[in-house]
């Protein structure tokens, strides 16, 4: 059904109100008033039916749990548990009196981004965008020029090593096997854990002869596994998570180190080994997403996901599209890095590269051209405060769901931000204005001021 509304004063007749208890000057409760919560109505009401099912819950607070969480950078788990302690929280999602309860299960969370999707979650991060515009923090001026790079989102995996990944390929077809009443001739669990062990230990005393040997016998245990398995349980009578875990496993064994496409996790079968060149840190593991800011305030202004690894020069034209569909402002001019040389893009904007033209700029070009680089630690914060740094959700879909969001994150702190710094400003000039009436109209009380 239809998202229900929330819950009815008179529910709380003998209650405080929160406009008697909280700060009215507070940015969270500055922002809740600036924000269009309607649009969000229309915008996820095609996703629920009209008269199928339960109600849904408010879309308000969902909204309001996801703004929460990658502001705050929170689990699931931790914004529903400091959503019932915080009363500033509550009046953000849209009630009135305080709460004791959170009318929502954490896993709540996870199905409803996966009934919205990426696509309609982006409207999280344009509505950070208009705000900033409506209240003139962003000037439409400023949504012309944009700096453009890519990162890494990495994966909530372990460092993948072979025989890391064939003993968990073992422990995971034998799990699978009594999960279905499948006798196996042997589970080679206790002589996997050990040639896994001893794997490691060749590897780090570099008897690579010894290391291959332990691997060649892990191999070998998990083809009599799957074998076994294959003739126990024919095609007819596999459910699908057993096969594509069969899958899987034949993939690990036939695959070498000098292959392309690499398996790297049995349940996150989709990450990709990235070496963005970075000397502490030579190859990463998950996916690449490509970031736009606004060139002067360094405003997130557009988040994708770049499926598959591809050079960054070839994921500009999707960017600046995605750039002027959330800001509805055409580009004039992108500024990127040298990564980006012998890109697709055809538009109208003007793409500058890192190096390249630089003395025949004017100095407004040239200082603009210096900001570029502003998006790096952009990039490093949304990683360490609004959850870029590694995705938790589940498949390609997680992984295009958490870059915006954290994109829209980073937008809703830094309008918190502002409002915060408004407010200091507006009490320093009340302050100030207090201090100026009272010597006016008493000029003698201050020892400076005294009339003899």
């Amino acid at each position: 059904m239809k998202p229900q509304a929330q819950p009815d004063d008179e529910l709380f007749l003998f209650q405080s109100h929160f406009d008697q208890l909280l700060n009215p000057t507070h940015p969270l409760i500055k922002l809740s008033k600036q924000v269009d919560w309607d649009h969000f109505d229309q915008s996820f009401g095609e996703f629920f039916c009209e008269s199928v099912g339960a109600p849904a819950k408010a879309t308000r607070l969902m909204v309001g749990l996801i703004y929460l969480k990658h502001a705050f950078n929170e689990s699931d788990e931790s914004v529903v548990e400091r959503w019932v302690e915080n009363p500033y929280w509550q009046y953000f999602c849209g009630y009135t009196h305080l709460q004791h309860e959170c009318p929502i299960h954490p896993t709540t969370m996870t199905k409803w981004r996966n009934r919205v999707g990426e696509a309609k979650l982006n409207e999280l991060l344009k509505q950070t965008i208009e705000v900033a515009v409506k209240h003139h923090r962003l000037s439409e001026r400023e949504l012309t020029h944009v700096n453009v790079d890519t990162t890494v989102q990495e994966k909530n995996i372990t460092h993948p090593t072979d025989s890391k990944l064939l003993y968990r390929s073992v422990v995971k077809l034998v799990r699978a096997a009594k999960g279905r009443d499948i006798v196996l001739r042997q589970s080679y669990v206790r002589v996997g854990k050990r040639a896994a062990v001893k794997a490691g230990r060749y590897a780090h005393a570099k008897q690579f002869k010894r290391m291959r040997r332990s691997l060649r016998q892990l191999r070998t245990y998990v083809g009599r596994l799957v074998r076994d398995i294959e003739r126990k349980a024919p095609p007819s009578s596999r459910d699908e998570e057993l096969s594509m875990l069969l899958g899987r496993c034949q993939r690990l064994i036939d695959q070498r180190p000098s292959d392309s496409n690499k398996l790297y996790s049995l349940h996150e079968p989709e990450v990709c080994c990235i070496s963005k060149g970075k000397a502490h840190r030579r190859y990463e593991f998950g996916q690449k997403v490509a970031l736009a800011t606004t060139n002067r305030g360094n405003w997130f202004v557009a988040a994708m996901l770049c499926e598959g690894n591809p050079y960054d020069g070839h994921t500009l034209n999707a960017t600046l599209c995605r750039v002027e569909s959330n800001t509805g402002v055409a580009l004039t001019d992108a500024y990127v890095d040298k990564g980006y040389r012998g890109h697709d893009y055809e538009g109208e904007a003007a793409v500058h590269i890192a190096g390249r033209g630089s003395k025949r700029a004017t100095r407004v070009q040239r200082k603009r051209r210096k900001r570029r680089s502003a998006i790096e630690p952009k990039i490093g914060h949304a990683k360490s405060e609004s959850r870029l740094g590694r995705c938790y959700l589940k498949g390609l879909a997680g992984d295009a769901i958490n870059v915006v969001l954290a994109a829209a994150g980073a937008n809703f702190r830094k309008l918190l931000r502002l409002l915060r710094c408004a407010r200091g400003v507006e009490q320093t000039f009340q302050l100030n204005f207090a201090w100026l009436w009272h010597l006016l109209r008493w000029p003698n009380h201050h020892p400076r001021f005294k009339i003899a």
